[in-house]
């Protein structure tokens, strides 16, 4: 017997742009991913500019559009909710999703910008019998696939350290994904203390959360690696985004920008030997011949782990791992001593 559709609405509708469905635009992208994806219905979409979301159903039509989620989530009665809205409202939208009666929440990243909200969010959806998945949708890039199966084979031994570079401020917009993809490289290892430090100069804005200028951090793990973190205008040039220094090599992860040369894996061992895989037109950002297909295959392996019941790389506990990383760095710099992280 085939499963019940999920009738599915989104939460947050950006605006109307040309690289609609690519991974600039979170609200599209998720939307293009459900339609095709079979046993989802996308039914409605909500987002305060009238103009945003009557964009948004124009280029879904049967897609109800709305200017208040909680009308919305009251009316439609949706299985399933993504949540694409900025950063501190999604709290409120998760716990209103979950009240009206919602099995399913996908929340983007970053999932929380206080370890409260993440608290809330976690507690009413165990209460309530909720799924919750969070987007960070390159555990589904073959690259990062690569570099997780780089270390878990031991190919070139054992990790003894991983470094992340991230070149810009304002960390908690794209480093969320740094964060994110060495855990997934490091799993089942657990992160348990940050030691950092931050510079709040010129402190920025992203979708309305205080962002950094740089920061410097040590993450350790319960069986002794650390993952070194450094963030900021310049950092890492010309190196790795991801490079993990094992005993016997190092396995480096590097991208460019959105719409420069797609990204490069490389194994170096000690003789000088060096080997590359190659994955064609896919690259850190997504794929040139489809540049929805992260999102097309975390939705498509969430509907299947929901009919299944099994585990998914992105169940909400392997975020609240990162986001604790992010918040216990903060916390760390303000009180100048290490933060145990509680995970």
């Amino acid at each position: 017997m085939s499963s019940p559709t999920l009738r599915t609405a989104i939460i947050g509708c950006g605006p109307f742009n040309e690289t609609r469905g690519g991974c600039n635009s979170v609200s599209y992208a998720h939307a293009i991913a459900l339609r095709r994806t079979p046993g989802v219905q996308l039914v409605a979409a909500a987002s305060r500019s009238r103009k945003n979301v009557d964009d948004f159903c124009t280029e879904f039509p049967g897609t109800q559009a709305y200017t208040d989620y909680r009308q919305m989530l009251a009316a439609e009665r949706p299985d399933w909710v993504s949540i694409c809205a900025f950063p501190p409202d999604r709290e409120a939208m998760c716990l209103a999703a979950i009240e009206a009666g919602a099995k399913i929440l996908l929340v983007e990243k970053p999932f929380a910008v206080t370890t409260e909200m993440m608290t809330k969010i976690t507690a009413a959806a165990s209460a309530a019998g909720v799924r919750v998945f969070v987007n960070h949708q390159r555990r589904y890039g073959k690259w990062f696939e690569w570099f997780r199966s780089a270390l878990h084979a031991k190919t070139c031994g054992a990790p003894r350290t991983v470094e992340l570079y991230h070149g810009g401020a304002g960390f908690i917009n794209f480093g969320p994904h740094l964060i994110d993809a060495a855990l997934f490289a490091l799993e089942p290892r657990r992160p348990v203390s940050v030691f950092a430090a931050v510079d709040w100069t010129d402190a920025g804005d992203y979708q309305g959360v205080r962002t950094e200028r740089s920061i410097l951090a040590d993450i350790r793990f319960d069986d002794g690696l650390v993952l070194n973190l450094r963030s900021g205008p310049g950092v890492g040039e010309g190196q790795p985004c991801l490079r993990a220094v094992c005993e016997n090599g190092l396995v480096e992860l590097y991208f460019g920008p959105i719409g420069a040369s797609k990204s490069l894996g490389r194994i170096v061992t000690p003789d000088g030997n060096v080997a590359i895989p190659d994955f064609g037109t896919e690259h850190f950002h997504h794929n040139d011949t489809e540049p929805n297909i992260f999102y097309n295959r975390a939705v498509a392996d969430m509907v299947a782990c929901v009919q299944s019941g099994l585990p998914c790389r992105l169940d909400a506990h392997h975020a609240v791992a990162g986001t604790s990383i992010l918040l216990g760095a903060y916390a760390s710099a303000k009180a100048s001593r290490p933060e145990t992280l509680y995970i």
